[in-house]
């Protein structure tokens, strides 16, 4: 007759053994916000602007075996945060976006594909903005050192049609370009143990 300890002991040596295979948990990171910037870059026929993002939330982790492999970035801001030199363009761009109605936009990162360079890869996500939802792709270069510090830099071009925002033109010769150009350079670091 078969010991009824033996099926339960089977079963608890399995487990540890797909417990000593689980992946380790991430580890989050704090973004240095004064090493960091997020800018803009706006072209015009007559009248091309940058600017930048002062406020904004941002989520990050990284895989501790791999550090410079992010796991886990999640971008939220709020449009009044987006400025440039000129409050009264400012106030004409938010009113052009519906910044009232609209007022947040959300990048969550899905995917981080390595590219053929080491420390380049394809970034992968969903970008809210306007109220919808699209995907959004762009290169980024991710790096870290031995004393923690993670440094992230992409570009990404937004077409704002796609959005369902329309073109600006002013006189029927001013035309504003409809895809904005977005520069990120994070600085970030382990998040000090609790």
């Amino acid at each position: 007759m078969k010991s009824p300890l033996l099926p339960a002991l089977l079963a608890a040596l399995l487990l540890t053994s797909f417990a000593s295979r689980a992946p380790a948990a991430e580890t989050p990171l704090i973004a240095d916000k004064p090493q960091s910037r997020i800018e803009y870059a706006v072209t015009a026929t007559m009248d091309s602007f940058t600017g930048k993002l002062i406020s904004y939330t941002l989520d990050l982790s990284s895989d501790p075996a791999t550090p410079a492999k992010i796991t886990r970035a999640e971008l939220r801001f709020r449009f009044a945060d987006l400025r440039s030199d000129n409050a009264k363009r400012d106030q004409q761009m938010r009113d052009w976006q519906s910044t009232e109605q609209f007022p947040e936009a959300l990048f969550t990162l899905t995917t981080l594909e390595p590219a053929a360079t080491p420390g380049r890869f394809t970034a992968r996500g969903q970008f809210i903005f306007h109220g919808m939802t699209r995907d959004l792709v762009f290169p980024v270069s991710i790096s870290s050192s031995e004393d923690g510090l993670h440094v992230i830099d992409g570009e990404a071009r937004i077409d704002t049609r796609d959005f369902g925002l329309p073109i600006i033109r002013k006189f029927g010769l001013l035309k504003v370009d409809p895809v904005v150009v977005v520069k990120l350079h994070l600085q970030a670091r382990p998040a000090p143990a609790k």
